[in-house]
């Protein structure tokens, strides 16, 4: 997954089957990989109605039926295997700590007090602190930043200092990079408007030799030089074979690279340049069609046909090399549905002998080894058994 949608939203209670079945749906049609809410209003047997449709996995904080409760909804499929998570008593906040592929995440629900209370937020702080960043922190803390523009009621109200330390807190700079959108929904099954943000969280793409630059003889001309170059300035007695190596590997691909660029650069502002020069070339066919006129359309549109058509066939060539080094496999495919498959059978908690959750790999692991080792193992003592067996036997009239 190239990257990843996740929604803050205060519903205001989602007691009511019809309102969490519009939220549930509104969040569906939004393609939201996870979803942060804040005021549920559910106990803890309720928040298991959330886990429903598109959501795999339910992790919330319950306080009453009439007040507070976050949860956070993982879609499902998605390879997030949850770690350890804090939920808190008073139904504020909810952590959970997992690994998102092979990469370590921490995401949040917060509901803050509408009131000063410095020790809410400092706890939640505390315990999200335990967890490795980077973090995804989403909720709804009851402090404006303006308090005219930002407030439903015309009644003013004084910032106070527990708001503008909250501000400055929640604002982070670990995914500032990879954020490319964020906007507000439209507002109309709640009194908030939910916030939508869309993170990239790609990792960086394998680069591959074009080998079609092989068949360029100013490109193997350069090539050529630079490795020249190279082992003339850098080979010493001294250095080791492996630094040398690797270094040469760096420079080398840097000089493709750059190669590469300058080449599609080039190509792309010849493209620009042909279709304008054609543009007016037909504009002035149309003014005089005359026989200089047809033939500067007809040289232009040839050269056009042989830049496209260049382009297509070092696109068909790629893809042929691609599938014979692969063969007829499935590749993207298969894969995508080996990893849903994981993802159907994953257990993300197991429920110990002691009566407690547990979310650690080793827990379950040790829990499922105990079990079948049990299963499997005899019940019988020897003496006991081989009493049994010739008392079984003697009896028999043969």
């Amino acid at each position: 997954m190239a990257s990843l949608t996740y929604i803050c939203w205060n519903i205001n209670e989602i007691n009511h089957p019809i309102k969490r079945k519009r939220i549930l749906s509104f969040l569906k049609a939004h393609q939201v990989h996870v979803a942060m809410l804040q005021e549920t209003h559910l106990t803890q047997v309720e928040h298991d109605k959330l886990r429903r449709d598109w959501v795999g996995q339910c992790f919330y904080s319950s306080f009453s039926s009439k007040a507070r409760g976050v949860a956070i909804l993982i879609r499902k499929n998605l390879p997030l295997q949850c770690l350890s998570q804090v939920t808190d008593p008073a139904g504020h906040f909810v952590v959970v700590h997992g690994r998102w592929g092979a990469k370590p995440i921490t995401f949040a629900s917060m509901y803050a007090p509408n009131i000063d209370d410095p020790l809410v937020i400092q706890n939640f702080f505390l315990q999200l602190a335990q967890f490795p960043s980077p973090w995804v922190i989403g909720g709804d803390f009851n402090r404006p930043l303006n308090t005219v523009m930002d407030r439903s009621s015309p009644v003013q109200v004084a910032q106070t200092l527990m708001a503008k330390t909250i501000l400055a807190s929640i604002i982070s700079s670990l995914f500032s990079h990879q954020v490319t959108a964020c906007e507000f929904l439209p507002r109309y099954i709640s009194d908030h408007s939910p916030l939508r943000i869309q993170l990239d969280i790609q990792g960086p793409s394998r680069w591959r030799f074009n080998s079609h630059l092989l068949t360029r003889d100013d490109f193997v001309g350069e090539i050529r030089l630079a490795i020249q170059e190279f082992f003339q300035f850098n080979h010493f007695p001294q250095s080791s074979l492996d630094v040398v190596w690797e270094a040469f590997k760096a420079t080398i691909q840097g000089k493709i690279i750059a190669f590469s660029s300058a080449c599609k650069k080039s190509f792309q502002q010849q493209m620009v340049r042909l279709e304008q020069e054609l543009r007016e070339a037909e504009t002035e066919l149309y003014k005089s069609n005359s026989a200089e006129n047809r033939e500067r359309v007809a040289l232009l549109q040839h050269n056009l046909n042989d830049l496209s058509s260049s382009r297509a066939e070092r696109s068909l060539l790629r893809i042929r090399s691609k599938f014979y080094a692969r063969g007829d496999r499935a590749d993207k495919l298969l894969a995508w549905q080996i990893r849903r498959e994981e993802a159907d059978c994953l257990i993300p908690s197991i429920r110990l002998p002691d009566d407690t959750i547990s979310f650690a790999p080793e827990a379950i692991n040790g829990a499922f080894q105990n079990y079948y080792s049990t299963l499997y193992s005899t019940q019988y003592d020897k003496s006991t058994m081989s009493g049994s067996l010739r008392s079984f036997l003697e009896g028999l009239d043969l």
